[in-house]
């Protein structure tokens, strides 16, 4: 997969369980600002800004599977400890609203952990 379709397809992700968290948390003040963006609360809004500058910025985006993976952490800590309760939160729910985009964000997280156990043992 080239490096801008990984780059699209995280942000696509990210998005998606942005957009859950929000739902599922009943936030007030919803709003979109263009068709193509999700509805969220300004807090959540932020946060997809935020990570979405973040995963454009990459450095690493070629040889990484996901940000939980990488060893440079890009997000400041009090984002990535948000992002976490964002993921802990919505990724359980993924499989019910999303269930190819789980899969095939599973599908690439066990190929990223084989290549690595590959070149461990090698």
């Amino acid at each position: 997969m080239d490096t801008e379709k990984k780059r699209q397809l995280e942000m696509e992700v990210m998005e998606t369980i942005i957009g859950i968290y929000c739902r599922g948390h009943h936030h007030a003040n919803r709003c979109a600002t263009a068709e193509s963006e999700p509805s969220l609360c300004p807090d959540c809004r932020r946060l997809l800004t935020y990570a979405r500058s973040r995963i454009a910025a990459c450095p690493r985006m070629d040889v990484k599977s996901f940000c939980s993976a990488c060893p440079v952490h890009c997000y400041s800590h009090e984002m990535r400890e948000k992002v976490r309760e964002v993921m802990r939160w919505s990724g359980p729910r993924m499989l019910l609203h999303h269930p190819l985009m789980t899969l095939h964000h599973m599908w690439i997280d066990y190929r990223s952990r084989r290549r690595e156990k590959k070149e461990l043992h090698s």
